[in-house]
């Protein structure tokens, strides 16, 4: 079930928060988030609902913002239970002995059983989950906080290996977002995704899993794709790739997975374990990737694509293909000087893809070892950044940016030496128009968007993956 959560604090928003969660399979009403829970006003809400309802009151120390002492919390939990909501989501550390006059009580209302750890994951999720088993619960939920993406991958295991329990596994924060999505191909009961605003770190908003994820259709039978890097969240690939999924009917979903390189050896290691077909790859990874790789079509040493045929990780990149597309559809590179700026993973793929279709290429790098050990491979110039502004003087025919630097609002290329006519890529897609577009779109420059490289990418990462 694809639970849609209720935080007010007012009733009129609490009732607009309810009336936009059509889309939801049952509400969660954070009673502790409400600026009162008069069982009046509460059960104007419980009307006003035309789905199953669950009932939340905690405190701060698990996630909440109930702040009374426990004589007024018990008094007020009885009171709730009046009401009679299809679920009451009770903590781990209420005592059985209430819950069982509650049950007998309000025979009707299922209690959902919750432990949440807001500090980190534990080892040892199986052992909790013995530990809060009790004879009155209808399903059991287990919630951690993901401090990294091993975090998450430990709670999706968890979920995994116990689809056939009553388990609500959540894992909190921004590394365990994808498990929110996913989880539900292992048969996670309930995800939780918000209207208005998170009631946990990490949710995603229910507009969000169902037009985009397509989350209501995903069933055990749903493979994964991925985008994994660091940072993720100004990636547009999920909007992207799910759309095409469901334009093509493909029993798949693609979501973005926090990672850093440390955390490569142990995600692969997993890999084999669930369902994932293939990975678009962003920074800091598209080298580090490499040495995972069972083959690697690009032969130049940074990928962005991984595909998953037969086991085996093929590694594939399509960043210098559609750079240098989004280019060409404006003038051939063949002997125009191009200044390409950086030396990581996308700047790589440019700068080959590029001396293949025999531009007369400079490369240049804050950290100049680096950009020369490309420039040497690929006999072509390269040069510290701060030689920049003294060859752009000299004359050029085109600039990329394939630094991060205008995610930032920083422009490494000095606005003064721009020549009018000449052609300027910036590879980021947030900002679309970065501080570089706009200085040389006001020197009369030809600009050319991340979002054009963005698309052709995007475009040749989903044909390889199909």
């Amino acid at each position: 079930m694809l639970a849609a959560v209720i935080t007010g604090p007012d009733l009129f928003s609490a009732k607009r928060q309810i009336k936009n969660s059509k889309d939801a399979d049952i509400i969660e009403i954070r009673l502790d988030f409400l600026d009162s829970i008069a069982l009046d006003k509460v059960k104007k809400l419980q009307d006003y609902a035309d789905k199953k309802i669950i009932f939340s009151l905690r405190r701060k120390e698990h996630g909440g913002k109930y702040s009374q002492h426990d004589k007024k919390m018990f008094f007020d939990l009885e009171r709730l239970f009046t009401l009679e909501p299809d679920y009451f989501d009770l903590e781990h550390d209420i005592p059985l002995e209430f819950i069982e006059r509650m049950t007998k009580k309000h025979p009707k209302v299922e209690i959902i059983f919750s432990y949440h750890n807001f500090q980190n994951t534990p080892e040892n999720l199986n052992d909790i989950f013995k530990m809060i088993k009790n004879p009155f619960a209808k399903f059991y939920k287990i919630a951690t906080y993901a401090n990294s993406n091993s975090d998450a991958l430990k709670m999706l295991d968890f979920i995994k290996e116990n689809s056939n329990e009553n388990v609500i596994g959540v894992s909190i924060g921004e590394y365990g977002s994808f498990v929110r999505i996913i989880s539900k191909i292992f048969n996670n009961k309930i995800n939780y995704s918000f209207v208005d605003k998170m009631s946990s770190p990490g949710q995603i908003s229910l507009e969000e899993m169902v037009n985009v994820y397509n989350y209501k259709n995903l069933n055990e039978d749903s493979k994964i794709y991925a985008l994994i890097g660091d940072p993720i969240d100004q990636s547009l690939g999920h909007v992207y790739h799910n759309a095409e999924l469901r334009k093509q009917n493909k029993n798949a979903v693609y979501v973005k997975i926090k990672m850093q390189g440390h955390e490569l050896p142990q995600f692969f290691s997993k890999l084999k374990k669930l369902p994932f077909k293939g990975f678009s790859v962003s920074m800091p990874l598209k080298e580090k990737v490499v040495s995972f790789l069972d083959e690697d079509i690009s032969k130049v040493g940074s990928v962005n694509t991984i595909i998953v045929k037969e086991n085996k990780l093929i590694g594939y990149n399509t960043d210098g293909i559609a750079a240098l597309d989004a280019i060409e559809r404006k003038v051939k590179v063949k002997d125009r000087k191009v200044l390409l700026i950086g030396a990581g993973g996308t700047a790589k793929a440019i700068a080959h893809e590029a001396m293949k279709r025999n531009a007369n290429l400079y490369i240049f790098n804050r950290d100049e070892p680096k950009g020369f050990e490309i420039a040497s491979k690929l006999r072509c110039r390269s040069f510290g950044l701060d030689k920049l502004s003294n060859i752009m003087t000299d004359g050029y025919d085109i600039i990329i940016n394939a630094t991060s630097c205008s995610m930032h609002d920083i422009s490494v290329v000095p606005k003064d030496s721009l020549i009018p006519g000449t052609i300027v890529l910036d590879i980021v897609t947030k900002p679309v128009d970065t501080i570089l577009l706009k200085e040389a779109n006001a020197k009369g420059c030809i600009v050319l968007y991340g979002m054009e490289m963005f698309i052709n990418q995007a475009k040749k990462q989903f044909a390889n993956a199909n």
